[in-house]
């Protein structure tokens, strides 16, 4: 511990009584015992209710505030005693007052905390911490914990983080265009090894493009070792750190979109997505299959529902996590059946089911989402879906059948795995999203939570994330 070097009349005024008293209790009080230590620290802090400016509209759609209080007292803080640093991994909400804190500081062998205080010199004064008293913590503060014999102290910078965006706010950006021709017919984004690929279909090919991440930077046009065919596009998903596609009749594998090796020959009709160990496709006859060993062989999945509900267009599958069971998956499509054959759909047909990989487990079916809740997907075109944090998002072109949709006009969202969908104010497109008047883009979630759209009419690249999705998770406080 730092010696002390300066110590204010008030400690002198503290120790001495604390001596005097000891001294004239006697042998017959029983504190012959007192013991005054030269260690301490500070061993935990923690917040009360604090204050917390509200931002909300009013019936007009005027903006006004209201000033709200919770209980700051779930906010861990994490004690750092080897660099003497105290502070909240998970920051407070965004408009928090934090210039009238109160706090509460807990100290080892009694230690004495002292606030310390700069004048406009950069002059130290030192006043004793009082529960009672608030602290302004705009800044960090240094606080001081004194040895009860009065020795030595430690002292600590402490930080109260507080959020500076909204949580549930979604913030779009652009990044660099996308340099494939315009038109496309089909456009279709993965990502994989920290870059973006695109592929794109002209009519007659499939070509490849790729940008790093996390930025979407340095597009280029990747060489590809063999031809892929117009229908590659549709059939694009990662799996096992690895593209896979179906190209001139075989499935085809790549680990970074330029060298393909062949897989074996497509015994299915299309790729949709994969899960934990599986992946999953939409077979010859329409209905689901899955592969276990990377697309060499392939199981027909079983169906709990009418198979003509079976979507075979703009399908999408997510998976999201199985509550209490981190060994089982939910895993959801959506898509649209044919227009042709079903001119008169309006919604979207979505398909669940669950993936147990523990020893032993059940074999599960698909089961068809299609209650007639008046909260179901709309039938748009280029339907995508995917997931996003702890929901689902979908969106899309023009409505399609009897859907009378508005293209890219809304995010819609699902947090019961595609059960129900809903507009949500957190999520939404972004502000002066112009594709051309083209309804093929391409749109996918990277590892970082930022869903990226890939404009097929205009070449633009929007990237976009809930504030909330990239902050870190709460981290465990330690003490000592």
């Amino acid at each position: 511990m730092e010696r002390m070097k300066r110590i204010v009349r008030p400690f002198v005024i503290l120790f001495s009584s604390i001596v005097l008293l000891a001294s004239c209790l006697g042998d017959d009080t029983g504190y012959d015992d007192l013991v005054y230590y030269s260690d301490t620290a500070i061993t935990s802090f923690s917040l009360e209710t604090l204050k917390r400016t509200m931002w909300t509209k009013s019936s007009t759609g005027e903006d006004s505030s209201y000033v709200d209080e919770f209980d700051a007292g779930g906010y861990k803080f994490y004690i750092d005693q080897a660099k003497r640093e105290i502070y909240n991994p998970d920051s407070l909400p965004v408009g928090t007052d934090a210039a009238h804190v109160l706090c509460t500081v807990g100290s080892k062998n009694s230690g004495v905390v002292i606030l310390v205080h700069k004048d406009v010199e950069g002059n130290d004064s030192l006043a004793y911490y009082v529960s009672t008293d608030s602290i302004d913590f705009t800044e960090p503060r240094e606080f001081r914990v004194y040895a009860n014999d009065g020795s030595a102290y430690r002292s600590y910078k402490v930080s109260v983080n507080v959020h500076k965006e909204n949580p549930d706010s979604f913030n779009w950006h652009k990044a660099a265009q996308c340099p494939a021709p315009r038109p496309m017919a089909y456009m279709k984004a993965v990502t994989l090894g920290g870059r973006l690929f695109v592929f794109g279909e002209d009519g007659a090919a499939t070509s490849v493009y790729s940008a790093a991440l996390p930025g979407g930077t340095g597009w280029t046009e990747v060489a590809t070792d063999m031809t892929l065919d117009a229908g590659a596009s549709h059939s694009v998903i990662t799996a096992g750190g690895a593209l896979y596609t179906i190209s001139g009749g075989n499935i085809i594998r790549s680990a970074d979109g330029s060298a393909w090796t062949v897989v074996a020959p497509a015994a299915v009709e299309r790729l949709i997505g994969a899960g934990r160990e599986k992946i999953y496709a939409v077979g010859a006859d329409g209905m689901p299959a899955a592969s276990a060993d990377g697309g060499a062989t392939w199981t027909a999945e079983g169906i709990v529902g009418d198979g003509a509900m079976m979507p075979v267009g703009d399908v999408s599958l997510a998976c999201m996590p199985f509550d209490g069971d981190a060994a089982s998956e939910n895993v959801i499509i959506a898509g649209n059946r044919g227009l042709a054959a079903h001119p008169e759909d309006s919604v979207a047909m979505v398909w669940s089911k669950v993936e147990e990989y523990a020893a032993g487990s059940h074999a599960h079916s698909w089961m068809f989402c299609g209650e007639d809740n008046g909260c179901r997907l709309p039938r748009l075109s280029n339907l995508v879906m995917a997931a996003c944090g702890d929901v689902l998002v979908a969106f899309g072109g023009q409505g399609l059948g009897t859907s009378t949709a508005k293209p890219f006009s809304q995010m819609y969202v699902s947090s019961d795995n595609g059960l129900t969908w809903h507009a949500d104010a957190s999520y939404y497109m972004p502000d002066g999203f112009d594709n051309g008047g083209s309804d093929v883009f391409a749109a996918t979630v990277d590892g970082d939570n930022y869903v990226w759209i890939v404009c097929g009419g205009t070449g633009d690249v929007w990237r976009g994330r809930l504030n909330r999705l990239g902050w870190d998770g709460d981290r465990t406080s330690f003490t000592e």
